[in-house]
């Protein structure tokens, strides 16, 4: 990893070589040949912003660390985090150049969420070193929800983990005697006691007509053109901030950006603040991250469009990653919320909105 853009050795060679080169010149002009050497390397060094950013980042760098002129990763990406990293171009280059400093094989998508909450978070810890620490946890949770959702989907309750092993083996053994005793020993006919049915527990829990089976994200979830006066009736008649323009065009263009349907964002909404009624005391802290990202509302209170752009990306790294034989929403459960039965308000109100808002175009299941 290369911790420095201009190191105290690089700035040691090149005054000897500058002194040695030009001996014979007046000490004013090697200090300014030294001075524009500096400013090359430095410039040279920084992410691949215009060049006219390139001098200001530049020259503020100098100022902070005039007594040494060393300047580190660090000092440039702390630094960065006072520009406007809201502009594609800024946050692009700069995510670039972090994977280019990092040893860690750190992917640019993960560093571009990182880099963009830390810019809205004063309170953060900027480095180099925090930022592959971050990155290394959100990729060692990946996959353990791989790990975690290859496991039988068996209950345990609380047994300690050396008795789910021996409950596992159990469990094994007995289903391979049953298939070689079936295989062996085929069943002749069916029995004629008859099997009582057993009633469902009753939910309003509608689903999807259909669930593709091939894995990653099915097409009834990628994103649609929608009714927005129909949307925005529809919040009202729940009193809904995010009924309002400013929060509805948000949420709608990060699901068009990342290609998720825009009814799945406001759903989550749904189950997960109610939609914002406005009669809540802090109903516009709130709405500017309804979807919880990062937690909480409390806990990371940004604007609604970096929220919204979280969550919708959240959405599709997890969903891309659904094997086929699992229900997309609850799929998305296991990593986005602790309780198990989140998938099934999600989607309740995912099919509600969708009958409610798209009319013909939807059939309940």
């Amino acid at each position: 990893m290369q911790d420095y853009v201009l190191s105290n050795k690089e700035i040691v060679r090149l005054k000897h070589y500058i002194e040695h080169k030009h001996q014979s010149l007046d000490p004013k002009l090697r200090v300014a040949i030294l001075s524009d050497a500096v400013h090359r390397i430095i410039e040279s060094r920084l992410p691949s912003f215009s060049d006219e950013l390139k001098q200001q980042v530049r020259h503020e760098l100098l100022l902070k660390n005039r007594d040494s002129l060393v300047i580190q990763v660090d000092d440039v990406l702390q630094h960065c985090m006072s520009l406007d990293l809201s502009q594609e171009e800024l946050l692009s280059s700069l995510a670039e150049w972090i994977c280019s400093k990092s040893t860690l094989p750190v992917q640019e998508e993960a560093v571009r969420d990182i880099l963009l909450r830390w810019s809205q978070d004063s309170s953060s810890t900027v480095s180099l070193q925090a930022l592959e620490r971050e990155w290394d946890l959100q990729d060692r949770i990946a996959l353990e929800e791989i790990a975690v959702t290859s496991e039988p989907m068996i209950h345990y309750g609380n047994t300690s983990w050396p008795n789910r092993r021996i409950t596992i083996a159990v469990v094994s053994f007995f289903a391979v005697l049953l298939a070689i005793l079936l295989i062996k020993y085929p069943v002749e006919q069916e029995s004629s006691v008859p099997v009582p049915l057993i009633e469902p527990i009753q939910r309003p829990q509608p689903t999807l007509k259909e669930i593709q089976s091939v894995g990653g994200i099915p097409s009834g979830f990628k994103y649609v053109a929608i009714d927005t006066k129909r949307l925005k009736q529809y919040l009202l008649e729940r009193d809904s901030m995010l009924a309002e323009e400013s929060y509805l065009s948000a949420i709608v263009e990060a699901s068009k950006k990342y290609d998720i349907h825009p009814l799945l964002l406001f759903a989550i909404t749904g189950q997960e603040q109610g939609f914002v009624p406005k009669d809540h005391k802090k109903a516009e802290e709130i709405a500017n991250n309804p979807f919880n990202v990062f937690g909480s509302w409390e806990s990371y209170n940004t604007t609604i469009d970096v929220s919204a752009n979280i969550a919708a990306k959240t959405v599709v790294n997890v969903m891309g990653r659904r094997p086929g034989s699992i229900h997309p929403i609850k799929w998305l459960n296991l990593t986005y919320a602790e309780d198990p039965n989140w998938w099934e308000g999600v989607t309740w109100f995912f099919d509600d909105m969708k009958q409610k808002i798209e009319d013909e175009s939807f059939e309940w299941p």
